[in-house]
């Protein structure tokens, strides 16, 4: 065995060299056993190893047998140990990090040879697979993942029982370590999107990651774009849709949030929901979506640039009205919108920060106090109120939280070029943004697609979705 050395005066033996690792640190458990003709040595985390494990499977079978047999070998222990998680270890830093993940380390000695091995009595502190908050479901499963990896493994082989799901266990961080896994379909993936996942896995060098979202923007190309390169959720049936589609997820350890890429706009756009519904009331609401997330981002500055520039857009009557409503506001319409903008999303901020019990009422009576009072001050127009306040409630009807930040940021810069030079301010901003999505990738995927570039034979799951017997038709078609 190659064991580093710590200091400039040779460690006597193994316990020793591990003992300088960690420091002397008095979490770091040792345990001396005389068994036999053997001298074993037990070395174990306090708070992250179960005492309970190691007395019953490690000590108590070991003291056993020699009341059984009389004699041990050095290389029976492993027989006679009743667990199943235990194997050789030969590399003194594989043994530092088995301490750390909860394991005891078995230091087995006789007269002539040493040996070394690890046993999982890893004490577990988590809490149960419920719901996730963010992603609430109408039908369908309602577990969801939890920061413990192993039961996130198991959510994931409960939804998809098949001998083809496989996990790549990737080590990242030189400071801590983490452990990562990628997930996919063997038969179902492509090896080559597989390959580009691991190279950027293996490519990470950072001190630590602590969260999936840490680890979305360490392997993401598109530094500067506002819009997801990978999905995350927290529904692990989420995940198995994604990975029946042939796609890659991405599990961290200490993260409830699974990646899924590569990631697409109407994917983003979808919900498990779409799928547990019959395919009329299921289009419908996902046609809803996509109508929601054009309003959330297009309203504002087009109420902006009619107000503001073309007038002559807007039928007699209705200009007439809107100018009465507007009598008395001190401030053009772009700085209203700008305000109303900024109150919004200082509500919805406040919202989320505060606790749960009172989260969702200071944000509803915020909204209504300050709007009442900012329409009866003369500070704002009522029609300015009515288009913030249903933008807000469309971007609230966007599936995922991470295009939603994505369209709010987009929503004030076109806001903010319809203040320049009105529709065609607009008009330039969403040309930008549309250039920018068509040139856009996710793991080597158009963003748009299948709409850009078109592939009118996979529309049959874009805006509407088609009743299963058609999709499956389609698909045995397709291949």
């Amino acid at each position: 065995m190659r064991i580093r050395r710590s200091t400039n005066k040779p460690p006597s033996t193994l316990a020793d060299q591990i003992r300088l690792e960690f420091h002397n640190n008095n979490d770091l458990q040792y345990k001396r056993l005389n068994v036999s003709s053997l001298d074993i040595t037990l070395v174990f985390m306090k708070d992250i190893s179960d005492p309970l494990t190691i007395q019953k499977a490690i000590i108590s079978p070991l003291l056993s047998a020699v009341e059984t047999t009389g004699t041990v070998q050095i290389d029976g222990v492993p027989e006679i140990l009743p667990i199943a998680s235990i194997h050789k270890v030969t590399d003194f830093h594989k043994i530092i990090t088995h301490i750390m993940d909860g394991c005891t380390i078995i230091i087995v000695k006789d007269q002539y040879n040493q040996n070394v091995y690890v046993v999982d009595t890893t004490k577990f502190i988590k809490r149960a697979p419920e719901e996730p908050i963010n992603e609430p479901t109408i039908s369908g499963s309602r577990d969801g993942f939890i920061e413990c990896i192993q039961d996130n493994k198991a959510l994931l082989r409960m939804h998809l029982k098949s001998k083809n799901l496989i996990f790549e266990k990737f080590t990242i961080g030189t400071e801590v370590v983490t452990y990562i896994y990628v997930v996919y379909m063997k038969g179902r993936t492509k090896e080559t999107l597989v390959q580009e996942v691991r190279d950027r896995v293996s490519g990470i060098d950072v001190d630590y990651v602590t969260d999936g979202g840490i680890l979305e923007q360490l392997i993401e190309r598109n530094k500067f774009s506002v819009f997801p390169e990978l999905a995350s959720t927290q529904h692990p049936s989420k995940v198995a849709n994604a990975l029946l589609e042939g796609r890659v997820s991405i599990l961290t350890d200490g993260s409830p949030t699974a990646l899924i890429a590569p990631t697409t706009l109407n994917m983003l756009l979808q919900t498990p929901d779409d799928y547990y519904f019959k395919w009329i009331p299921a289009s419908l609401i996902r046609l809803l979506s996509f109508v929601t997330a054009f309003i959330s981002v297009l309203l504002p500055a087009t109420y902006i640039s009619l107000i503001s520039f073309q007038h002559g857009l807007i039928p007699t009557s209705l200009a007439v009205s809107l100018s009465k409503t507007r009598e008395g506001v001190p401030f053009p319409s772009v700085i209203e919108a700008f305000l109303m903008e900024l109150t919004i999303e200082i509500l919805r901020e406040a919202g989320v920060r505060l606790p749960k019990p009172i989260g969702s009422t200071v944000s509803i009576v915020g909204a209504i106090v300050i709007g009442e009072t900012a329409v009866s001050s003369g500070i704002v127009s009522p029609m300015m109120v009515m288009v913030i306040s249903f933008t807000a409630i469309c971007s609230f009807a966007i599936p995922n939280y991470q295009l939603s930040l994505a369209l709010r940021t987009i929503r004030f810069f076109i806001l903010f070029s319809a203040s320049i030079l009105g529709i065609y301010g607009m008009l330039i901003a969403i040309f930008i943004v549309t250039t920018h999505l068509v040139k856009l990738r996710s793991f080597s995927v158009p963003y748009l697609e299948p709409f850009a570039p078109i592939d009118f034979k996979r529309w049959k799951d874009g805006f509407v979705r088609l009743f299963f017997k058609a999709e499956a038709k389609e698909d045995h078609a397709n291949e």
